[in-house]
């Protein structure tokens, strides 16, 4: 009898440290939630012209992301029902863009936000926005300080 026991806690105690194991992993990956990263990177291959260089100059978390609003920059791309839901997460980033031309190279930058919209259940996914170009003039750099976004704009 004794011979059964050991056998049946020999087989049960991997397994529930398997499962378990296996269900934290799991759960890890449901709150992940989508990549900003992917979203810039494929946003920066899209807008980037024939012969423009485009890198990523700084990235800021927004501190108060529930006040961005869709009139701090436009859309990248057509939008049916997205912005009717707030925001949850917004990163802000300043992209610089530098062209070669005759008389040397021009450069010029822009704020571009990342914003994580969701409605709890079928729309979840990051948007961009295109914010203000440079020379960054007082409404632009207010804008990012009541977000509270760490960007030093020039």
């Amino acid at each position: 009898m004794t011979w059964g026991w050991r056998r049946f806690v020999a087989l049960a105690v991997p397994l529930a440290v398997f499962f378990f194991g296996l269900g934290f992993f799991f759960g890890l990956e449901v709150q992940r939630g989508p990549n900003w990263g992917l979203e810039l990177d494929a946003y920066i291959s899209e807008q980037a012209a024939a012969g423009e260089t485009v890198c990523v100059a700084a990235v800021s978390k927004a501190r108060r992301p529930e006040v961005f609003t869709a009139a701090m920059g436009r859309p990248a791309e057509a939008l049916e029902i997205w912005p009717s839901f707030p925001a949850q997460e917004v990163r802000c980033v300043l992209v610089e863009r530098t062209r070669p031309g005759d008389d040397g190279a021009e450069m010029r930058e822009q704020v571009v936000f990342l914003v994580y919209h969701s409605d709890t259940l079928y729309r979840v996914g990051w948007v961009v926005y295109e914010g203000a170009e440079g020379p960054f003039g007082p409404a632009a750099v207010e804008s990012l300080r009541r977000i509270g976004c760490d960007l030093a704009l020039e």
